[in-house]
């Protein structure tokens, strides 16, 4: 998921010391303008009410605890294969399957699943440069050589927005609008043909390469990024209800506003040309199809969760788009995380029990302790 400018480290989702600082998401840079500007009548914190329980009762209970300044939450635990699951405010008349959330972050796994397809179609290699794909445009750009592989293990020495856009970004975030908007893919990757590249090699989260990984592998289909994820992931899965908007004008009557951490709404985070890196919006039933999929290898592209490209250390590895991490108990959790500025999200995977977990919220509160504690054990249920 997922972005703005990164926020400061005070008010980054936290796993503990288990967590690498490098697993950020897409976060909006609100608290950090607001910490500059002070608090006023538009900031001013709202107090967030969780929403009433429906679906598994049991499940509803041993969440419930931990969501503290969430809303409206929504919850899938597929364990042996079968899933279950469990709401929060879903609101009256609105099916819990059915309800709208922004996935941010988490839509890099889709990314990467895109990157896995092409590679087993044959139409592209992990080594497959920027210049390999866009020919004389990357001419003479510092990242012209770099690969697909990097892009998609955050290795390729991109920033994590463009520094042209970083002022826009933090007024955008802090006006409660959408920090991309405005930029669309050609500018994208614009942005990124005109940086230098800094660390290459060493893992550094960056919104940027993969906004530019997927306008790569749509420039090489032939197509533009939201048709090609529709054609060749959602669509096959019957993600039926899961789509990338792009702009605000795409946005389905479906779509909610979420809410930031001081409880005000926040406007559809589209991101346009940065959409790979966060921009998809699914309901629990489609996440459970894709949840299941990617567990039980069904789903189109599940090698990008498996192919590890990068070993970071015994307990850390990244795959395509994918993180790989041991959190304590021995076993590694294939995860990603999101937040965009009105919404959370987490999905993730046991790949030695065969236990994930989908956890979606429409507040832009971490869910990843929650989330962790569950895969690992440490959370009943």
């Amino acid at each position: 998921m997922t972005d703005a400018p990164e926020s400061p480290p005070h008010h980054s989702p936290d796993l503990g010391r288990k967590r690498p600082s490098r697993r950020t998401v897409l976060t909006a840079a609100l608290p950090a303008a607001a910490a500059v500007v002070g608090l006023t009548a538009l900031t001013a914190p709202r107090p967030a009410s969780l929403g009433d329980p429906a679906g598994d009762a049991q499940l509803a209970m041993a969440l419930a605890p931990h969501l503290r300044g969430h809303r409206r939450v929504a919850a899938v635990l597929v364990e042996d294969g079968k899933p279950r699951m469990a709401s929060f405010g879903a609101g009256e008349g609105t099916a819990l399957e059915d309800s709208e959330f922004e996935i941010g972050s988490v839509s890099k796994t889709f990314t990467g699943a895109l990157l896995a397809l092409a590679v087993e179609r044959g139409e592209l290699g992990l080594e497959t440069t920027v210049a390999d794909v866009l020919g004389t445009e990357a001419s003479g750009s510092a990242i012209a050589d770099v690969t697909l592989a990097e892009l998609a293990t955050h290795t390729s020495g991109l920033p994590r927005l463009a520094p042209s856009t970083v002022g826009s970004s933090l007024v955008a975030s802090f006006l409660r609008k959408d920090p991309y908007r405005g930029r669309d893919a050609q500018q994208v990757i614009a942005d990124a043909l005109s940086v230098t590249p800094s660390g290459r090699g060493e893992p550094a989260y960056s919104n940027l390469g993969v906004a530019l990984q997927g306008q790569l592998l749509a420039r090489a289909a032939g197509t533009d990024y939201a048709a090609l994820l529709t054609e060749r992931v959602l669509g096959p899965l019957g993600m039926t209800s899961s789509y990338a908007p792009v702009t605000a004008e795409n946005l389905r009557d479906s779509a909610r506003r979420g809410h930031g951490t001081n409880g005000l709404p926040q406007a559809a985070w589209t991101l346009a040309g940065s959409a790979p890196a966060g921009g998809i919006r699914s309901t629990p039933a489609d996440m459970t199809r894709y949840l299941t999929g990617m567990i039980d290898g069904s789903a189109p592209g599940t090698t990008a969760a498996t192919d590890v490209l990068v070993e970071e250390s015994a307990t850390s590895a990244t795959a395509m788009n994918w993180f790989l991490q041991d959190f304590g108990s021995g076993q590694r959790i294939t995860w990603h995380n999101g937040m965009t500025g009105g919404y959370a999200s987490f999905v993730g995977w046991d790949p030695a029990t065969g236990r994930g977990l989908a956890l979606l919220s429409d507040t832009a509160r971490s869910l990843d302790e929650l989330a962790v504690g569950v895969l690992t054990g440490e959370v009943a249920l």
